[in-house]
């Protein structure tokens, strides 16, 4: 055993030199740029969209004195949610209710001097066709019981819209390239590296982040409080951007270009 202790160093620094032998020379001499002439550019293109689908959030807040009464305002605010989405053909688990949080109103007590009990639930709704979308947030606005109304709006082909605008970047990276080629004296060759950056969502009319168009929450049991109406049921159009870094291969020089001969 003795022996074989005293080899252990010996065995393993041979097997790391061999390892290293395998490795191929480029993970030896690796740099942070190419070993051949290239150019490195950035492309972008933008759109404007129309959505096509959306979701709507909102709390309802029911308080009293009896937990059961706050309860049965909330199924009964449920219930005339669900009518609504039936009337306009909406399915039914395209709402998602989150389980009502029950806490205790210590600065307010009921009329017979007992604690205020509030009764907190999210509502989650899919609108799979933005035509329904005036008629349900117009119908849920300033009912009682309904607070912090946000909205988000997207494409449901958002991923073919996407790979169109990769697309469409790289054609612009490959044109502003070529041109820096053509001024270097250089042809143009293949792509060697590319890599999108995330596709930036912008809302035209708020000028945010699309994630970012969010109405406050208040803790408030005053219907919609004082959100406006129109910035609810207004259709927000979407700003897309979309960015690549592109690294190209310049090949050899470009032959000269023959001039003309002249007739006398």
């Amino acid at each position: 055993m003795s022996k074989l202790n005293s080899c252990l160093p010996v065995l393993a620094a041979t097997v790391l030199a061999a390892v290293a032998l395998a490795l191929p020379a480029a993970y030896a001499s690796a740099s942070s740029l190419p070993d051949y002439p290239f150019v490195h550019v950035s492309g972008s293109t933008s759109r404007i969209e129309l959505p096509d689908i959306a979701t709507l959030d909102f709390e309802m807040v029911a308080v009293d004195g009896d937990p059961a009464a706050a309860r049965a305002a909330l199924e009964a605010r449920v219930g005339e949610v669900r009518d609504l989405m039936q009337q306009l053909g909406i399915d039914a688990e395209d709402m998602a209710v989150r389980e009502a949080r029950q806490t205790v109103r210590k600065e307010q007590q009921s009329p017979a001097g007992g604690p205020m009990y509030e009764l907190r639930c999210d509502v989650h709704i899919n609108v799979r066709n933005v035509a329904n979308w005036q008629k349900l947030a117009g119908g849920l606005f300033g009912k009682p019981n309904l607070d912090s109304f946000s909205a988000a709006f997207d494409l449901s082909t958002m991923d073919k819209v996407n790979d169109e605008m990769v697309t469409e970047a790289i054609l612009d990276a490959r044109r502003r390239a070529e041109v820096m080629a053509a001024a270097a004296g250089r042809r143009l060759g293949p792509v060697t590296a590319v890599t999108p950056e995330v596709l930036a969502r912008l809302g035209t009319a708020m000028g945010l982040e699309r994630e970012e168009f969010r109405t406050p929450r208040r803790p408030s049991n005053a219907g919609a409080g004082g959100m406006d109406r129109e910035q609810l049921m207004m259709l927000h159009t979407l700003k897309l951007r979309q960015s690549v870094d592109v690294i190209f291969r310049l090949e050899n020089a470009m032959p000269a270009r023959t001039r003309a001969p002249k007739h006398n």
